[in-house]
């Protein structure tokens, strides 16, 4: 079997079916041969919570690529003109650099989550029923998450093979975007239902990402899962990619997973640039600079990484004041400049205004937070027909997280998605990628392009392709 070639090979076939504070062995690298062969309770364990921090591993860098493409902010390094020439510019190829984006590290750490539930069916792991039911409910959590990510990057992927690990000779089929997306929501509850079967504490240590604000037992976990199944469901209504065509249907299941979530829209605190505790109540992927951790690459004090200027000027204001997410999140430094792409704004949320901790190369990054779910909630109440609802979550973003004042009832369908995209892109700036999968599936990519800086021959790409090596043995 050819692992790099084949990749998602392992991936999908039993689905559905390291941090600061942890002083643990290399979760990074967890020993799979002998998970497969021959595993014990100490590497099902190691491996149970090195799913986790493989989900970290390329989480900057999913960051940075789709940032750039939804027109968030640059890596603009003169070593590397690629970010803008074949990243910005939409000039994405089956190569390594754009074609292996955010392929490889989740793929493997999908395949490593199914040879931990493989592993649990061993005899020779004697774990309690419900301690083996937490590990399954919590890997098919992390890997729908994966999976999410990476569909958010390509138009349809591999996810699903029927044969035994042993006996893989041919590529798996690749998934219509439908297809994989059922897949996702599938799969998040399947690991909700082990969730439940569950005792009251995972058997493996949890980091700060969920330890911070109470994510770290199987009760409080299926709240995240239910957050992400919410996701899905939203992106699901939209699967033609159009601002007219929608299935309320699966409005509705999201409505349904946004109640069994951790969404709480008490969120007046005050001044926004100040506590943005509510708003960023969430699961956290940690980092850390210490030795055999992961840093957090996004804070990056050589200035190669900027936030779009257009951001700010494209801001709303109340009074003389800016959109408070812009204010908080950038601010003005010294210029950087790639070619004729340039900026001289900054971010703030990975050094010293993160999400919450200390900050620097420690600097977490969202895996979900209560500001999207609020908004994930606009979106879907709107188009289920509750439109006081939808805009009362709008206005009270708007008002709490972006100081701004509240706005009348949108005229028609087109009015509120322009204005729910606005919230969006500001609220979640930088942190998943939000703006392309928006406007993508809004239809409105042409609109994103005229959103950000202008480049001539720059365009805004549909999806990055499939890496060579997945294509050609299909071919």
């Amino acid at each position: 079997m050819h692992i790099r070639r084949f990749l998602p090979l392992a991936a999908g076939m039993l689905a559905v079916a390291g941090c600061s504070d942890l002083t643990v062995p290399d979760y990074q690298n967890p020993p799979l041969d002998d998970l497969l062969v021959n595993p014990t309770v100490s590497t099902v364990l190691q491996a149970a919570t090195g799913v986790l921090q493989g989900s970290r591993q390329d989480a900057d860098t999913y960051v940075r690529f789709a940032g750039i493409v939804g027109r968030e902010g640059y890596f603009l390094d003169p070593n590397e003109s690629r970010y803008v020439t074949r990243v910005f510019n939409g000039n994405a190829q089956a190569s390594n650099f754009t074609g292996s984006s955010y392929w490889t590290t989740p793929y493997r750490n999908i395949r490593t989550a199914n040879i931990l539930m493989a592993a649990l069916d061993n005899p020779a792991v004697d774990l309690p029923a419900a301690d083996e039911e937490a590990i399954r409910g919590f890997a098919k959590t992390i890997q729908a998450l994966d999976y999410m990510q990476i569909l958010n990057t390509r138009e349809k992927i591999p996810v699903r093979v029927n044969s035994p690990l042993d006996s893989i000779t041919t590529p798996p089929p690749i998934a219509e975007r439908a297809e994989a997306m059922a897949f996702i929501s599938a799969l998040l509850d399947d690991g909700r239902t082990h969730l439940a079967a569950a005792g009251p504490t995972f058997p493996f240590p949890t980091p700060s990402g969920l330890n911070n604000f109470g994510f770290n037992t199987p009760a409080q976990f299926i709240r995240f899962n239910r957050a992400l199944k919410a996701r899905i469901e939203v992106y699901r209504a939209r699967v033609a990619n159009d601002s007219t065509a929608f299935v309320a249907a699966r409005y509705q299941d999201a409505l349904t997973a946004i109640g069994q979530s951790f969404i709480n829209e008490d969120i007046t605190t005050g001044d926004p640039m100040t506590d943005r505790t509510r708003l960023n109540f969430g699961v956290y992927q940690t980092y850390s600079s210490g030795s055999g951790d992961v840093a957090n690459t996004l804070n990056d004090p050589s200035g190669k990484t900027v936030a779009d200027s257009t951001l700010v000027t494209r801001a709303q204001s109340n009074g003389a004041l800016k959109d408070a997410r812009v204010r908080y999140k950038t601010e003005r430094a010294s210029g950087s400049l790639v070619g004729s792409l340039g900026s001289d704004l900054r971010f703030t949320i990975y050094s010293y205004r993160p999400f919450y901790g200390p900050g620097g190369q420690s600097s977490p990054i969202p895996m979900i937070r209560n500001e999207e779910l609020i908004l994930l909630r606009a979106e879907a109440r709107w188009f289920t027909g509750n439109k006081a609802g939808a805009l009362a979550d709008i206005n009270n973003i708007r008002q709490n997280s972006g100081g701004l004042a509240a706005i009348a009832e949108p005229a028609n369908d087109f009015a509120f998605i322009n204005a729910l995209l606005y919230e969006r892109r500001y609220s979640l700036l930088f942190e998943g990628g939000h703006s392309w999968a928006d406007y993508r599936r809004f239809g409105m990519l042409a609109k994103l392009r005229a959103l950000g800086t202008q480049r001539t021959g720059s365009n805004v790409a549909a999806w990055f392709p499939l890496p060579a090596n997945e294509t050609l043995p299909r071919s």
